[in-house]
């Protein structure tokens, strides 16, 4: 019996034995295929593999670095970390580990786009994560060696890459001046392949993102369409999920809820759902949103709160808000105490935090970069003036020759015109005066019927109806206050214009926008309202009218005042 089960552990020994040689025989000849591959049909195995396993992959990429190492080319050994670093895209202390390798391998190349695109990757790699500031920093750095080697395609994509800092910071006017710079510089290169490149799909979606932000919703869907089709048709569609989440956002404002959904849904799914792409949190608010506007509020609350599950302070926005708010105005109206003073609560840490490490991004960005390129604009300006000024010369006496005789000949033409017009545009304005003269006597017989006695009357009215907060209706009309102050509608308008130095309308808005700022001061429930919400606290019918009311006073609109002041 025991010589039995010894015979049987001995076959299944040598089995097992067989197996593992032939899997390490298998094992050889597919290391040896990879050896006998160059770097360049390695790297297009790599990068042009869409469906390859990761342990394949990295096998690539290790193949593809130990051949680069044989060579001793820095260069092709740079390339290799970056198929790393898409392989642990998803991972950034390790992606950073990989970018620091590529800056100090190539950091002593010469008219090289490395090491700048090393710095370039570590930018973008700290931004992902919100560490914003030392973002910045790597693309000063990237921008130093990208001038040195006058590389225009990498200088693009800096000033794209510093351009998305100032749309983090809202200076969505600045950054789109940006974008659309580069998309004109780009649309006039004979070179094709510039615009098949990354960089013009990614400016494409840009342009749409910050029309989207800027209200532009037309100009937003135009460069959307463009954008998704030069995604489409290009090799890597890195940029097609941020285009479909642009697309989602842009499909709600247009009001076709269905298109927003089924883009955001097919968005969320490409992206992997990533917590640290702000696009995911944008994508489940916008869901929210529309939900909201369907009215199944109970899948809008599922978004709402996903979006405040993967929120913290390293990586809150000021794009994302408004779901915080929303839940408010929902956990408000539920009379939910408790979630409403957490949520209340989790803001206020979120927004002090922001404001500390936006302000310190905003310098650095005035002072490291916008100061020195007006100081190197300017210099540019001077020497092509300088170059000009001979040749400007001689034209310029030329001209003045010119200018001469043909101002002459104008000057004795016009005179002679302007005598005959004369006598006719001297009876129009005598026709003019005699009309003003006769209005003005009405209002003089008009103001004396109109009695001290009535105006203080009136007076008192208004302050009645001030103290009161009368101006809090939302369905105010001139007639409509007139009727409740017992008095006529043309002395009203007349005190209001004389006393407050203002129409009606704008006296209404002034009184209201003032309580509205009382408000926020003084009740801190009141300043965690959504921007709705406070529009019809204060009495407008419209939230384009109170943002104008408010802005006309303030100088900002609400949310930006909130940013600065709501704390």
């Amino acid at each position: 019996m025991k010589a039995i089960y010894s015979f049987v552990v001995l076959g299944c020994f040598m089995s097992t034995l067989y197996s593992m040689q032939e899997l390490k025989a298998e094992q050889d000849t597919f290391k040896n295929s990879l050896q006998n591959k160059t770097l360049q049909e390695l790297a297009i195995e790599f990068w042009k593999g869409k469906d390859l396993d990761s342990v394949y992959k990295r096998k690539l990429a290790d193949t593809y670095i130990f051949k680069a190492k044989k060579q001793i080319n820095n260069e092709r050994i740079a390339d290799g970390y970056q198929m790393f670093l898409s392989i642990y895209k998803k991972q950034p202390k390790i992606s950073l580990l990989y970018a620091d390798s590529i800056i100090e391998i190539t950091k002593k190349l010469r008219n090289n786009h490395y090491p700048s695109t090393g710095y370039m990757i570590k930018g973008n790699i700290l931004s992902t994560i919100e560490q914003h500031y030392e973002a910045l920093e790597a693309y000063l750095v990237a921008k130093e060696y990208a001038e040195r080697n006058n590389n225009k395609r990498q200088l693009i994509g800096l000033k794209h890459n510093i351009a998305l800092l100032k749309t983090i910071l809202g200076k969505e006017k600045e950054a789109l001046l940006v974008y659309k710079e580069n998309y004109n510089y780009l649309m006039k290169q004979e070179n094709s392949v510039l615009r098949r490149s990354q960089i013009y799909v990614a400016t494409l979606y840009k342009l749409s993102d910050s029309y989207n932000r800027l209200k532009h919703y037309d100009s937003a869907y135009f460069y959307l369409k463009k954008g998704i089709k030069a995604s489409l048709s290009n090799t890597y569609k890195h940029h097609y999920p941020n285009l479909l989440f642009a697309y989602g956002i842009n499909s709600y404002y247009r009001e076709e809820y269905q298109s927003a959904i089924d883009s955001l849904d097919k968005a969320l799914i490409l992206s992997e759902e990533d917590v640290n792409d702000v696009n995911v949190r944008k994508g489940y608010l916008y869901l929210g949103k529309t939900y909201l506007q369907l009215k199944e509020e109970r899948k809008a609350l599922q978004y709402l709160k996903k979006v405040d599950e993967i929120t913290n302070e390293s990586n809150y926005r000021l794009e994302i808000r408004e779901a915080f708010t929303l839940l408010l105005d929902h956990y408000k109206k539920n009379k939910d105490q408790r979630n409403q003073l957490e949520i209340m609560k989790k803001l206020l840490r979120y927004e002090n935090v922001s404001n500390i490490k936006y302000s310190r991004l905003n310098h650095s960005i005035v002072k490291k970069y916008d100061i020195p390129q007006l100081i190197k604009d300017k210099d540019h300006l001077i020497s092509e003036i300088r170059n000009d000024n001979k040749v400007l010369t001689y034209k310029s006496i030329a001209f003045s020759v010119f200018l001469i005789i043909i101002v002459s000949s104008l000057y004795i033409y016009f005179s002679k015109k302007r005598k005959n017009n004369y006598k006719i545009e001297l009876n129009r304005e005598l026709e003019k005066v005699k009309v003003l003269e006769n209005k003005e006597r009405k209002s003089v017989k008009s103001s004396k019927n109109f009695s001290t006695k009535l105006k203080k009357e009136i007076l008192e009215k208004l302050n009645d109806f001030e103290d009161n907060k009368g101006y809090l209706k939302n369905d105010l009309t001139l007639n409509k206050v007139s009727k409740n102050l017992k008095t006529n509608s043309t002395y009203l308008s007349k005190v209001i214009n004389m006393e407050k130095k203002k129409n009606f309308a704008n006296y209404i808005n002034d009184l209201r926008i003032g309580y509205c700022l009382q408000q926020i001061e003084q009740n801190k429930n009141f300043k965690h309202y959504s921007i709705k919400s406070m529009a019809k606290e204060v009495g407008f019918n419209n939230l384009q009218s109170f943002v104008t009311a408010f802005s006309k006073q303030k100088g900002c609109n609400p949310a930006e005042f909130m940013k600065k002041y709501g704390n």
